[in-house]
């Protein structure tokens, strides 16, 4: 009875799958965006650089989709079988996840336009990270990972 996980922990781990698919789908919705024919020949300028096609930018898209589910998903591993490593990795994943959708948010308001999807992706990060942030500090969840990492004999 005393290996039960608590409510608190199978909460915590729900949040943070839920700010990993988040992020890892924000990702995919912009590499989808490469593929589409309209987005073939759309031009836009980064960082003052020659303008290039958003289709030139799919690789980019593709490496970052892969290195961020890579990361989310070890450390999802790693909340899932109660190590303490990956409650702080989860924590600071949470943390940037929010300023991600700050960020999202901040863009909406200082460009006046309206986009449902950014809108949608920022207020999703904000939650969940807001939610899992909020579990990761409980006594029930450190107490929990911190039992959990060290091995029993």
């Amino acid at each position: 009875m005393a290996d039960k996980t608590p409510g608190s922990v199978k909460r915590f781990t729900l949040a943070f799958l839920i700010v990993a698919l988040v992020m890892v789908g924000g990702q995919i919705l912009n590499l989808v965006i490469t593929f589409l024919p309209a987005a073939a020949d759309t031009l836009i300028q980064v960082d003052g650089e020659p303008d290039v096609t958003v289709a030139a930018l799919r690789n980019a898209y593709i490496s970052s989709v892969l290195l961020i589910g890579l990361i989310y998903g070890i450390v999802v591993w790693g909340v899932y079988k109660s190590k303490n490593w990956a409650r702080w990795v989860a924590v600071l994943l949470a943390v940037f996840a929010a300023a991600g959708g700050v960020n999202g948010l901040g863009r909406i308001l200082a460009t006046g336009s309206f986009d449902v999807v950014t809108l949608a992706l920022s207020l999703a990060q904000l939650v969940a990270s807001f939610w899992a942030l909020s579990l990761a500090f409980r006594q029930d969840v450190t107490g929990w990972f911190k039992h959990r990492a060290v091995p029993q004999n």
